[in-house]
């Protein structure tokens, strides 16, 4: 045993194995463990025991300070990885001096290398959250809270003070409704149209426009007469600045004396008209329209159905013209197949007068074919599928339209003749003075006699193959040897002159001077529109089917002006 301080000396009888023995001790006079304790001897050591009681006090109060702000002052989340055992365990057998302080990860349990969790009261850690997304924190009791009185109520009575204003610096402004829309008629004078009548009250001119141009599809503007009146509701509504505007809700006019036409406007300011009590897109009967649409199954034929439908002759004409190409019109329409057209004064080229085909299908075995009419950037009129290639090929089907084909290619017992004999093309039966025209663009090699063919034309196309009428009773004007026709053009009229029994049009595809069958050769196609002429094609084939859906038909419109 070993002890220090100022030595004083005795012996003490101790027993070693069984025999008392003598120890010598010695006992000091003073305890160097008590820093408090004076050592005369040694002045130097006093101010030694001085800073390290000074430098202890300052550490018992300074830790007391934290422990009393850390458990008060600061917020749980700032003591959430600090166990309580750690920081607030006083240690009443050392005089209540706080034990060290030990940090832990945050939201690791102090008691995780315990088997039994500490029955300490309100000695907890707070664990973090679970992977899953629920709370695993603990309960908090109302005992466990700072304030009111563990599980008692406290209710708190207080009075609510309205701050005292000064009357005199209030100016108070009312919101009004805006006013009842109002009802005004407008009578149509000379030289007024209805736009200006419109903008005349007060509604903004693109408002007016946006409202007669929706009448157009039901009746067109253009054939307002002076004198007609208009029944016009006006309303005001707010614009996108919040200021109240004028705007045309309700128009109402009567084209006839029993119809009358309705344009209203939606929610989102929107014009629609219609016919009263008629769905909508239903066109006026009493409107004088320049554009037309019909369409029919074919029945006995083309040409007397479109008659039926009073399409006009030149139109239907049109027609088989464009589907040449494509069509033997002899051999290949039947009675169950459609046809339709929309036809009226011209949306593109020169004339305004003349009514044109714009529009034309023609269903076929269940197969539908569709051509518009466009004129590109040169001037150039042609008809064009839906994808802008051209319905013009190398060669029409026919160079006759709408006729029977009474003999064909090959072998056949010559009706003159009486033996079998090589027929070297096919036959169209057809009246005296039909129109017969080039299949090709090509320059003429024959015009006039031509030995049995009786008076003949003969062309040649791009030096590649020739095509051959005979039995003509006449040929065109200007039609001579050496001279150009362009294809379409009429080369001469159906006849009976040569080696014939009666008036038809002899055809004959002749290439590298070998006759083939005509209805077997497969013309090459024509012009793909592209660029500038493709995005304008498009434009207007756009604006044709919107044309066509309130265009009436041949028909109703032969009924009402009958």
């Amino acid at each position: 045993m070993i002890a220090r301080g100022n030595k004083h000396t005795g012996n003490l009888p101790v027993a070693v194995n069984g025999a008392s023995q003598p120890v010598h001790v010695e006992q000091f006079d003073a305890d160097f463990d008590d820093p408090f304790a004076a050592e005369p001897t040694r002045p130097s050591h006093w101010l030694l025991t001085t800073c390290i009681a000074g430098i202890a006090g300052t550490l018992v109060i300074g830790a007391a300070i934290l422990g009393f702000v850390g458990s008060s002052g600061y917020s749980n989340d700032a003591m959430a990885s600090i166990s309580t055992r750690d920081t607030l365990r006083s240690n009443t057998a050392s005089g209540g001096f706080l034990e060290s302080v030990a940090l832990r990860p945050f939201g690791e349990s102090s008691f995780e290398d315990e088997e039994e969790t500490p029955e300490v009261s309100g000695e907890f850690v707070i664990p973090q959250r679970g992977v899953t997304g629920e709370a695993v924190y603990p309960g908090i009791s109302a005992g466990d809270l700072p304030y009111g009185g563990g599980g008692r109520t406290v209710v708190l009575d207080a009075e609510l003070a309205v701050a005292s204003v000064n009357a005199e610096n209030i100016t108070t402004i009312s919101k009004t409704p805006p006013p009842e829309p109002t009802d005004e008629t407008i009578t149509l004078a000379a030289g007024s149209t209805l736009i200006d009548e419109i903008v005349s009250r007060g509604v903004t001119r693109e408002a007016a426009q946006a409202l007669v141009a929706s009448i157009e599809p039901v009746f067109p503007t253009k054939q307002f007469k002076d004198g007609t009146e208009f029944e016009l509701t006006l309303e005001q509504q707010q614009d996108f600045y919040g200021r109240y505007v004028i705007f045309p809700v309700r128009l109402a006019f009567r084209p006839g004396p029993t119809e009358n036409i309705l344009v209203e406007a939606d929610e989102d300011g929107h014009f629609v008209a219609r016919i009263d009590g008629e769905k909508e897109g239903t066109a006026s009967r009493y409107a004088n329209y320049d554009h037309f649409r019909t369409k029919a199954r074919v029945g006995s034929s083309l040409y007397a159905t479109a008659k039926d439908y009073k399409v006009p002759d030149y139109i239907t004409a049109e027609l088989t013209r464009v589907f040449a190409y494509d069509v033997d019109f002899q051999r290949q329409v039947k009675a169950s197949d459609s046809f339709e057209v929309f036809y009226g004064n011209p949306l593109t080229g020169s004339s305004k007068k003349r009514k044109v085909l714009h529009y034309a299908q023609l269903t076929l075995g269940g197969k539908t074919k569709t051509y518009y009419r466009f004129t590109d950037a040169d001037g150039q009129t042609d008809y064009y599928d839906e994808q802008g290639r051209s319905a013009t090929k190398s060669l029409l089907k026919t160079p006759v339209s709408g006729f029977k084909l009474t003999s064909g290619f090959g072998m056949r017992r010559h009706p003159l003749l009486g033996y079998n004999k090589m027929h070297t093309g096919i036959d169209f039966g057809a009246p005296y003075g039909t129109p017969i025209r080039a299949a090709g663009t090509g320059k003429i090699e024959v015009a006039g006699r031509f030995g049995s063919y009786g008076i003949a034309v003969k062309l040649q196309h791009s030096g590649k193959y020739e095509t051959l009428y005979a039995h003509m009773s006449r040929l065109a004007d200007g039609i001579r040897p050496g001279g150009n026709v362009r294809q379409g053009q009429v080369i001469g009229y159906v006849g009976s002159t040569g080696r014939s029994t009666g008036p038809h049009l002899h055809y004959e595809v002749r290439i590298k001077d070998r006759p083939v069958n005509p209805t077997r050769v497969k013309a090459s196609g024509g012009r793909q529109l592209a660029g500038k002429d493709m995005k304008s094609f498009q434009s207007l084939k756009t604006r044709i089917i919107a044309m066509m859906k309130v265009a009436p038909t041949g028909t109703r419109v032969a009924q009402v002006q009958q």
